[in-house]
């Protein structure tokens, strides 16, 4: 896991990107389309990728959406670009998905 000092460091250079969170024709999270978008985004250079960011839909997602979300991310990702989690909305719900994205790593 990055440490809050590491994470400082990497998200203050380079390119940071938001990768738009994919859904199928029932608007149900579609891992595989998710997962390819992230591998073609990952030789680009950025030095953090932001799952469930703000241009990711966080705040469209059902917590198990989310948490699907996040664990594609992490599994697709790992070892080549770090991952932040987006997590808002209400007090209690953001700190549930602070806390489930530090769960998925």
């Amino acid at each position: 896991m990055t440490t809050p000092q590491e994470l400082k460091a990497i998200v203050s250079e380079g390119l940071l990107s938001f990768p738009v969170t994919d859904f199928d024709q029932n608007g149900d999270f579609n891992a595989k389309s998710y997962a390819a978008r992230l591998e073609w985004l990952a030789p680009y250079g950025a030095t953090a990728l932001f799952a469930a960011g703000g241009t990711g839909e966080f705040f469209s997602l059902a917590p198990d959406e989310y948490s699907d979300v996040i664990r594609t991310a992490v599994q697709t990702c790992k070892g080549k670009v770090p991952i932040l989690a987006g997590a808002g909305g209400p007090t209690r719900t953001a700190i549930a998905y602070a806390q489930e994205a530090e769960r998925q790593g």
